[in-house]
């Protein structure tokens, strides 16, 4: 009997009346009958136990350990309004993304008024990661009671921590300071408390946890969604580039500081020539070695095709299926408004705006027809009716049975593949000063897929990897952090990224401001502040607390 509640996310409904990180203090623990370890996330709950509950016994330790995926597949669910995706709040906020669609309220991003009570663009984030944190913790606390051998315990704790330090990073990324909880909440009122230094969190948990985890979990490849330790590689290496960069290397000039309530950001440097700066990237640096030659580059048609789900270049993926209520939700919103390709909902709310689009090289195989965008496509009622559309849509989440049929899409999410390694790498290998033929090795290959001529390691620059990130990574929600961590944007001019600039003082070509301090970070939701009395608001953002 295995434990799994891991995709009933998109049927779960959360009380605004209640503290957002409350849903998960009473967490409930569901069993069900696996045939495999592989169908660990495919399977429906039969019954269900309180965390009181005797789960000594051996057959729960397994499902404990897989109770804190739960919350993974969160990360496309919506935000209250029609069309509007958790997803869109990752790229709304960076300058490059666009949609008509009202009910997104875009606008409100485009015209600085964004707070933390628009739609549950933050609500629900901050309520998906946190109950996430929750069922870690939870699992945490009760698999040392379960009758385990050593070896199985630390696996299945190793697993917990990476997801628990994963759930982590997307929270500190977000907001900065947070609520830090690292113990099952015994009741609501222990989840009014104020928030803690990013750093510590990275310090004391992030860092700690992926570290733990790396000897713990089973080596190699992850074919199933599991944590592997290839998983754990991945997401180290992501830490350890970000904390070698910004907010964190600023805090640590100055822990005491209350830097997310002040909003006194200034430092640009990048990469950051003190501090523990390099040692970070030095770290960065071991656990990318050790995955690149790893995973192979495959085809841009494979990034659309549920029979690669965890396959080809996919290192750590969210695990969705066809079946009811456990669809990837990002299928609707990449479509064109309306159009009447689909027998789904047509939202048209995630779109990358014209002038990303316009930056690609005309000889980029990503941005031709069919690589990573299109810009027509059948009638659902007459295939013989070409419908076409502008600005050119993403073609990356496009699966052509959910399309074109009555069916959800099982579409894998990526949040980590081998693409993004190799760019990684390279920008580490770049900012230690490598040697050329080490700087660019990653990026060529990826270039090399993309039909572009390869880039000299001896004269590239921090705009080549980060106008290949952008390239390559449109749309996976990674340009929110890479901005933040390296405090630069990249420029649109006329049909190119024509340069980077610091990111505060930058405008966004459809923005109608510049970006300030305050954008480093994101606006704590609003039903934070209802109903944490002590938790306080980041500077400049509305609301504030009142208690």
């Amino acid at each position: 009997m295995l434990i799994s509640n891991l995709k009933r996310v998109n049927n779960m409904k959360y009380n605004k009346n209640n503290i957002v990180i409350r849903p998960a203090i009473f967490l409930m623990v569901f069993l069900i009958t696996l045939s495999s370890c592989e169908d660990f996330l495919e399977e429906v709950p039969t019954n269900q136990l309180t965390s009181q509950a005797d789960l000594t016994s051996r057959e729960y330790g397994e499902p404990l350990a897989i109770g804190a995926y739960r919350m993974l597949s969160s990360w496309t669910g919506g935000a209250r309004d029609w069309g509007n995706i958790l997803p869109n709040t990752l790229e709304f906020p960076t300058g490059g993304a666009f949609t008509s669609e009202p009910h997104a309220q875009f606008d409100k991003y485009a015209t600085n008024q964004v707070t933390g009570n628009l739609l549950d663009n933050f609500n629900n984030q901050w309520s998906n990661w946190y109950a996430g944190v929750q069922d870690a913790n939870l699992a945490l606390d009760l698999l040392p009671s379960v009758d385990l051998s050593e070896a199985i315990l630390a696996q299945y704790q190793g697993e917990v921590r990476a997801l628990r330090a994963f759930y982590y990073f997307n929270i500190v990324r977000y907001w900065g300071d947070a609520v830090m909880i690292t113990a099952p909440l015994a009741n609501v009122n222990e989840a009014e408390m104020p928030r803690t230094s990013l750093k510590q969190i990275y310090d004391e948990v992030i860092i700690p946890d992926l570290e733990f985890a790396l000897n713990a979990v089973p080596a190699g490849k992850s074919n199933d969604g599991r944590v592997t330790q290839d998983v754990v590689r991945a997401i180290l290496a992501d830490v350890y580039l970000t904390v070698s960069g910004y907010p964190y290397q600023e805090v640590e000039t100055n822990p005491a500081k209350d830097w997310c309530g002040e909003g006194s950001w200034s430092m640009q440097e990048y990469p950051v020539s003190g501090g523990t700066a390099k040692a970070f990237l030095q770290k960065a640096k071991v656990q990318l070695d050790a995955l690149y030659g790893s995973y192979a580059l495959g085809t841009y048609d494979d990034l659309h095709d549920p029979a690669m789900n965890n396959n080809g270049e996919a290192i750590f993926q969210v695990q969705y299926s066809i079946q009811p209520g456990y669809n990837n939700g990002i299928l609707q919103p990449s479509l064109p408004l309306l159009t009447k390709i689909s027998k789904s909902d047509e939202n048209g709310s995630f779109v990358p705006a014209k002038h990303y689009y316009d930056s690609y090289a005309a000889n980029d195989e990503r941005a031709m027809e069919r690589g990573m965008f299109f810009t027509w496509d059948t009638n659902i009622d007459d295939p013989t009716d070409i419908i076409q559309f502008s600005p050119p849509h993403l073609f990356k989440y496009y699966d052509v049975a959910a399309v074109k049929s009555v069916n959800g899409s099982g579409l894998n999410w990526s949040h980590y593949r081998y693409a993004d390694i190799l760019l990684m790498l390279t920008e580490v290998n770049w900012a230690l000063g490598e040697s050329a033929t080490e700087i660019e090795k990653g990026i060529n290959e990826v270039r090399l897929r993309a039909g572009l001529a390869p880039l000299s390691g001896a004269t590239l620059t921090l705009k080549d990897i980060l106008s290949e990130r952008a390239w390559e990574l449109v749309f996976e929600n990674k340009m929110l952090w890479d901005q933040r961590r390296t405090r630069r944007c990249i420029v649109y001019g006329d049909e190119e990224i024509s340069g980077i600039n610091n990111f505060v003082g930058y405008q966004p070509k459809i923005f109608n401001f510049a970006f300030t301090p305050q954008h480093l970070l994101s606006p704590i939701p609003g039903d934070e502040m209802n109903n944490n009395g002590q938790i306080q608001q980041n500077f400049g953002y509305l609301p504030t607390q009142t208690k």
